[in-house]
């Protein structure tokens, strides 16, 4: 397997030493943001045919490129972790089989129930209404290599955190993933969508709004809903920030023209979250002050959310945004017809170029964004769609860096800068289930 995976990364290499013409390279093979490419065809950044010839290749860390890494790479290791991820293992997703967040603490240890908990949207109390009225489910999940690290070094424990080295990385082969997850209602056509029966934690009216009441959670049991998003971050070799990647479903939203005129509509079209010809200033709309029940009943919510996606491919390099589109078109061609994820695209991804520096503590990007390279402006249109307006916000590392956590309660002391502050499953432990502030 890993002389598959290695003779892969080569093979495409090869494929873009031959089509591309490119400006000279960092040391460590960083492709600039000056690389020019020429585009000779749709396979510039292609996937592997191996990936499509039976079961999907495991995808291993350890045997990241190195040195003459290129910008193609990590989007390569992204669609792999994705379409791996989504194989079916005896009846269900390998994700599916995987552990909640949850299982950071010795007595859930063994913990894969995946109850769908999580409405409120990134650095908000809003949420994402669908044109259904409503709210779209996330749930979190962890692989062994995450839960065991975190076990073993007893990070679930608030003091053994606090004086935890800062410098540790996670380890190589750690991963964590987020869902998103839209209702399916009677007769709707999701026949281009993955669709489960679920679990989800119901709304109530918590302080007058409404919310998942967390001291008292309701759950309705087999609840049918499709998979609209799904966050993949993964340390491989020489990336302990984690590679952050993230997918969407092809019809979700339509992206913002370049140089979009506000008061001009995104897409003559509906969409699954923006109905057509609503002006690009009524979407991504936060609703944190505004969202109410029409009909708690039936857990109705207004106002809808209109979503567009307001940087396509979340930006970066032409290089970057170039590979992305190949890789999709690429991937999605070589997929079985009948196949569900012939529905779904990578989105981004965002990573450190690591000529630039490495991971290390009490680092954001708004204080040192040169290590920062991929889809600058990544966010995924369900998960973050309140966040997308927002400069300091509107990337994956926005959030997730390693800065103290100065927002704690009184009782508690502030935690220092840290390399696993890089993820909020630790962070969000350490204060009680609160919801992580921006940091910066």
């Amino acid at each position: 397997m890993k002389k598959i995976r290695k003779l892969s990364y080569w093979l495409v290499l090869i494929l873009m030493l031959v089509a591309c013409k490119e400006t000279p390279k960092k040391s460590n093979g960083q492709i600039t943001s000056e690389t020019v490419l020429v585009q000779t065809n749709d396979t510039l950044c292609a996937a592997p045919v191996a990936w499509f010839n039976g079961a999907v290749p495991t995808p291993n860390p350890n045997v990241f490129p190195q040195g003459d890494v290129t910008n193609c790479d990590f989007h390569l290791v992204s669609w792999n972790y994705f379409l791996w991820l989504t194989e079916e293992v005896n009846g269900e997703l390998r994700f599916e089989t995987m552990y909640t967040n949850k299982a950071i603490y010795p007595e859930f240890k063994d913990d894969t129930y995946h109850v769908l908990d999580i409405v409120e949207q990134a650095l908000s109390k809003g949420m994402l209404v669908d044109q259904n009225g409503r709210a779209v489910y996330s749930s979190i999940i962890i692989n062994d290599v995450y839960r065991d690290f975190v076990l073993d070094n007893q990070l679930y424990d608030p003091e053994v955190l606090l004086n935890f080295d800062p410098n540790t990385n996670f380890p190589v082969g750690s991963i964590a993933l987020k869902t998103s997850w839209k209702i399916v209602q009677p007769n709707e056509d999701v026949s281009k969508l993955y669709t489960k029966k679920a679990d989800i934690e119901l709304l109530d009216l918590v302080d007058g709004l409404p919310r998942i009441d967390k001291n008292n959670p309701n759950v309705e049991k087999d609840v049918e809903v499709a998979l609209v998003a799904l966050h993949v971050s993964v340390v491989v070799e020489g990336h302990p920030e984690f590679i952050w990647a993230t997918f969407e479903f092809d019809d979700n939203a339509p992206d913002f023209a370049e140089n979009q005129n506000p008061d001009a509509a995104v897409s003559v079209a509906d969409w699954m979250f923006y109905a057509a010809s609503t002006p690009a200033r009524k979407t991504n709309a936060d609703n944190a002050t505004t969202l109410k029940f029409s009909n708690q009943e039936k857990q109705l919510l207004a106002p809808i959310t209109q979503v567009a996606r307001q940087y396509v491919n979340g930006g970066g390099s032409t290089t970057n945004q170039e590979n992305i589109t190949h890789l999709n078109k690429s991937v999605k061609s070589q997929l079985p017809s009948a196949s569900v994820w012939k529905n779904y695209f990578e989105v981004g991804a965002i990573w450190f170029n690591t000529s630039k520096g490495s991971l290390k503590p009490d680092w954001n990007p708004n204080v040192d964004p040169s290590m920062v390279t991929g889809s600058l402006k990544l966010s995924n249109a369900t998960i973050e769609t309140f966040t997308q307006k927002v400069r300091s916000q509107n990337e994956c590392f926005s959030c997730h860096n390693t800065n103290a956590l100065t927002s704690v309660p009184t009782d508690m002391k502030i935690l220092g800068g840290k390399n696993v502050n890089i993820s909020h499953i630790l962070l969000k432990n350490y204060i009680g289930g609160k919801e992580i502030p921006l940091q910066n």
